[in-house]
């Protein structure tokens, strides 16, 4: 287990590699975000509607067969539909993002008084506010944030990695070593 270290580092700078390219092509993103949102959704219902006909008379309910087969419509409809979907996706992110800049603005204005951080806070929810509007009514806009907070976070498990991989080798070395000093010790 030790020794493979270099799988963890590898995985670290392509993951790394990808959220370069997250960040280079946010519509593409958001785009194979909505297609797997749509697969997803049609897979379930299936799995649904599967489960209830293989299912015993007396486990299945009417609403859960419902249920799946309005998923499964739902999702060809989504897969029909990329552009709504991401206007959707888009909309939905920037009300997340506009209502965390709210609490921001209100957590930051009221202790703004005992604390610099305050003002900071503020200064974040006000950006925060403009970029959730901007990614509601801009679908561009919205496929950049959701790109920058993706890439964002794809680059810092990469580098995460990256690191955990050299503290792997470390860990690794110093164990081989107390196993040939044992070894040693034994014979």
């Amino acid at each position: 287990m030790f020794k493979k270290w270099w799988v963890i580092l590898i995985q670290g700078i392509l993951l790394f590699i990808l959220g370069i390219y997250i960040f280079n092509n946010p519509v593409e993103v958001l785009a194979g975000i909505s297609l797997w949102f749509g697969i997803l959704t049609v897979l379930t219902g299936i799995t649904g509607v599967f489960g209830w006909l293989f299912g015993g008379k007396d486990k299945r309910e009417s609403v859960s067969l419902l249920w799946s087969i309005f998923s499964v419509l739902f999702g060809i409809f989504v897969l029909g539909n990329l552009l709504v979907t991401m206007k959707a996706v888009t909309i939905i992110f920037g009300i997340w993002v506009l209502l965390a800049g709210f609490g921001l603005i209100s957590t930051g204005w009221s202790i703004k008084k005992e604390t610099f951080i305050g003002w900071i806070l503020f200064f974040i929810g006000l950006f925060s506010v403009v970029a959730g509007f901007s990614m509601i009514f801009n679908l561009f806009s919205g496929a950049d944030g959701v790109a920058t907070i993706l890439g964002i976070q794809v680059i810092l498990s990469g580098l995460a990695l990256i690191m955990f991989s050299f503290v792997k080798k470390a860990v690794a070395g110093k164990v081989e070593d107390k196993l040939k000093d044992l070894k040693s010790k034994l014979q």
